[in-house]
């Protein structure tokens, strides 16, 4: 469903990034987004993981989320910020490559991405934006900014959204993602966590440590 998948990444949440890029990187040279792959070494057996790329940015990361129609927010002025987190501007140009982990109840993705040019933020909002609500008539939810690792020469950021979905029978579901982001220039690294989706069991809650911890091991992969 289009409008669940927007809604969850977020920070893609699938929603891919409520975030800052300040350009903390500095100039630097651009990254090999493949080194992203070595992250694979600090999970166990019992995880599974699987690569990707490099490939051209996909476009459908970038620029806003579409919202469903009809969508309110609060803050009401808050709308455009959501709509924006955690997604780099429509338009960039230039390679990404991604580790997908399933294990331990959880799906985590990372994300590394090398830009033409580098990736503009305006974070004016941010600080009245820390809660966003919405609601969708039978899909609602919310966007909070949560603390995410600090990695020197970086400006990294933290999103924890849930949106509740109820279908035709009147039956509700509940999906949350947790979105950490670090910017670094004109690279960006972004990991998305949520649970593993099993059929018959209720969802398993969400290890956001580890999620912070494969954004850290994530940049570290990129500068060696």
């Amino acid at each position: 469903m289009p409008v669940r998948k927007s809604l969850l990444v977020s920070s893609v949440g699938l929603i891919v990034c409520a975030q800052a890029l300040a350009g903390c990187g500095g100039s630097q040279k651009p990254v090999d987004t493949t080194k992203l792959f070595n992250v694979q070494s600090t999970f166990g057996s019992d995880f599974k993981t699987q690569t990707k790329g490099p490939n051209d940015i996909d476009p459908k990361i970038l620029g806003p989320q579409k919202m469903p129609p009809g969508v309110t927010f609060d803050p009401a002025d808050c709308a455009d910020y959501a709509a924006n987190s955690g997604r780099p501007p429509k338009g960039i140009r230039g390679k990404m490559s991604m580790v997908s982990v399933l294990g331990n109840g959880n799906q985590l993705v990372a994300i590394a991405m090398q830009s033409d040019s580098d990736l503009p933020y305006d974070d004016k909002d941010a600080e009245k934006c820390k809660h966003v609500s919405f609601n969708a008539g039978k899909l609602t939810g919310y966007l909070d900014e949560v603390d995410a690792p600090q990695i020197d020469h970086a400006k990294t950021t933290g999103s924890h959204s849930e949106i509740e979905i109820t279908g035709k029978d009147g039956q509700q579901q509940s999906r949350e993602s947790y979105t950490f982001t670090a910017y670094l220039g004109s690279a960006l690294v972004q990991v998305t966590a949520n649970p593993q989706p099993v059929k018959g069991q209720p969802p398993t809650m969400v290890d956001a440590d580890r999620a912070r911890q494969l954004l850290v091991d994530a940049v570290s992969a990129l500068r060696d």
